[in-house]
């Protein structure tokens, strides 16, 4: 019984981290929505007062709750959280600033794929084929998605911005498989990290751009909800989830991130619905659901 009511707890913590994983990629899809009605504030400073709103909103609930000692962990998790974190962005807004948007975005969501295959060298037994099929579905979904570039022409600069484009998804990939090995770690450490982050993003500010302030109330609020959603919420969820939950199953669901950002923004009016989109919705969802056959098979067996 003991034995069987420990399985259970396990099953049950695994659901959980899943479904915190999918929290995550919701949320990072409507980054786009909300991103684009702050084009006017520049990168850097937006990352400061993103991570800035998530650090504050999130150590007044760490002080009413009584879990403040939860930021005070030894220096590995911290500086691979902080790493993880902060040089994904670095990469992919250098990326984005060289090279075309589009296949920028592309090759930093190569991401989710190259995590399938880290997971299925690293441990055989637990890997099934259909969480590569679904990942290789999804990224051909993503492909979709992306708008034509033929006007732009190939240079060292765009070269560049690929690279880092790249770089962008290998370090997620690397943070995400590195951070499996702090499972005891409680998640309220991010917090602090969302703190550091914001520091060192208001001091490259100060030094590389020029302070533009949110015109308005609105723009405000909308800060305040990349701050607690997108960047608090989402990467909170996402270390928990990293950490817990079946990852070959939530890398083949991170496709559904572009297609639903593309959805907001339809739904905005900021994009036009297309042919492609369809294919990508048949490719990204068909995907997912060839990801989740294996996870069906065994609750069925």
């Amino acid at each position: 019984m003991p034995i069987k009511q420990k399985e259970t707890e396990r099953n049950s913590k695994i659901l959980f981290a899943t479904a915190s994983g999918f929290l995550t990629i919701l949320l990072w899809s409507s980054s786009s929505v909300t991103i684009t009605s702050l084009r006017y504030i520049p990168q850097f400073e937006l990352l400061w007062l993103g991570f800035g709103a998530s650090f504050i909103v999130g150590i007044a609930i760490l002080a009413l709750t009584g879990r403040l000692r939860e930021m005070s962990q030894p220096f590995a998790p911290w500086i691979t959280a902080f790493c993880g974190l902060f040089f994904f962005y670095i990469f992919d807004y250098i990326g984005l600033s060289l090279a075309p948007p589009a296949k920028v975005t592309l090759l930093s969501y190569l991401w989710p794929i190259m995590l399938v295959i880290c997971i299925a060298l690293m441990n055989n037994r637990k890997f099934h084929i259909a969480y590569l099929i679904g990942a290789v579905m999804g990224l051909i979904g993503m492909i979709c998605l992306m708008p034509s570039d033929s006007s732009s022409s190939l240079s060292l600069k765009v070269i560049l911005g690929y690279c880092f484009g790249f770089m962008s998804g290998v370090v997620w990939t690397i943070y995400s498989v590195i951070n499996r090995r702090y499972a005891t770690v409680p998640t309220g450490m991010m917090i602090g990290v969302c703190g550091g982050i914001s520091l060192v993003s208001m001091g490259l500010h100060f030094i590389f751009e020029k302070t533009v302030m949110p015109v308005n109330f609105t723009d405000m609020l909308i800060i305040l909800y990349l701050g607690c959603g997108p960047i608090g919420i989402a990467f909170l969820a996402w270390d928990f989830a990293t950490k817990n939950a079946n990852l070959s199953l939530i890398a083949s669901f991170s496709y559904l991130a572009p297609l639903l950002s593309t959805l907001w923004l339809i739904l905005a009016g900021r994009a036009t619905a297309s042919t492609m989109l369809f294919v990508a919705v048949v490719l990204i969802v068909g995907g997912a659901m060839v990801a989740s056959y294996p996870s069906k098979k065994i609750k069925g067996s």
